[in-house]
């Protein structure tokens, strides 16, 4: 069974998560080690998820391969991966320092150690910030450049299951079991389409996206509305909307009324349902 991506979206919300204790934690220095160790040790795993996730999606070693290039040059993903290895294998955090100046925010500074020598000129929480922002980049690009492998919103469009030589039918048993599970008379294809992804997550983090990057992950614009559906039996219920009763059951004229009688026979037939599996029982 093949890893889903929410593996690497629990790590960025989890990594995002320790970031947002640290201007919590006041004067607290011990706080704001213990919340950027968490944090180091969060957001260092993001790429690993990423790498179990897509490991055996086409072009992703190649694709990766370019981006871990990038990070290995840059001077504040080194030290990150320097921070987690000390922090690990060593028990070392440089979150040493801290400057408090009445009416200001306290801010806390990171301070050389013997294994790890070059820090940040930025202070704790500004460095982690900009780092957390540089991996949801990396994290975004996947969304966008490995989406219908990864993302249940862009996996289930008909151009995709085209692509696939597959149809609608197909996405329902995949997903539901049964072919033609949401094949409504007069309701076209694509609001089937609509009705599959809106059964499924999709992106859970794409509130961090808009907050970190200002924007979000790729998706279908959603259809208009359905018209109302018309014909015998359908009734507008105030309370209950545009409601189906059975023909059995227009009986009084009064649509309300009978919905009544529509309920209490449903209710009737449950009640038998459940008496004769106590009695079976």
């Amino acid at each position: 069974m093949r890893r889903s991506f929410s593996l690497v979206d629990d790590k960025v919300a989890e990594a995002d998560f320790f970031l947002k204790r640290i201007p919590e934690s006041g004067s607290d220095l011990f706080a704001v080690r213990y919340y950027a160790s968490a944090f180091v040790a969060a957001v260092r795993s993001v790429t690993f998820a990423l790498q179990s996730v897509l490991d055996d999606a086409l072009g992703f070693k190649q694709w990766y391969e370019q981006r871990r290039d990038e990070l290995r040059r840059d001077p504040l993903a080194r030290f990150f991966n320097q921070f987690r290895r000390a922090s690990q294998h060593v028990g070392e955090n440089p979150v040493r320092g801290a400057s408090i100046r009445p009416g200001s925010p306290t801010l806390y500074w990171f301070t050389p150690t013997h294994d790890v020598p070059d820090v940040p000129s930025q202070d704790v929480e500004t460095a982690c910030r900009q780092y957390l922002r540089n991996i949801l980049e990396l994290v975004y690009a996947c969304y966008v450049d490995f989406g219908p492998y990864i993302d249940a919103k862009q996996h289930y469009t008909a151009e995709n299951f085209a692509k696939l030589g597959k149809t609608v039918d197909d996405a329902e048993e995949e997903l539901f079991g049964t072919r033609g599970y949401t094949n409504v008379q007069g309701v076209a294809e694509k609001y089937r389409w609509q009705f599959i992804r809106d059964s499924q997550l999709g992106c859970e983090i794409n509130h961090l996206f808009e907050e970190y990057l200002g924007k979000t992950t790729p998706c279908p614009e959603r259809l208009p509305g359905l018209p109302p559906p018309k014909g015998k039996g359908w009734s507008d219920i105030p309370g209950k909307g545009r409601v189906f009763i059975p023909k059995p059951f227009r009986k009084t004229g009064d649509p309300e009324r009978d919905l009544q009688l529509y309920i209490r026979s449903l209710r009737r037939a449950r009640r038998g349902s459940q008496d004769s599996h106590d009695v079976r029982a």
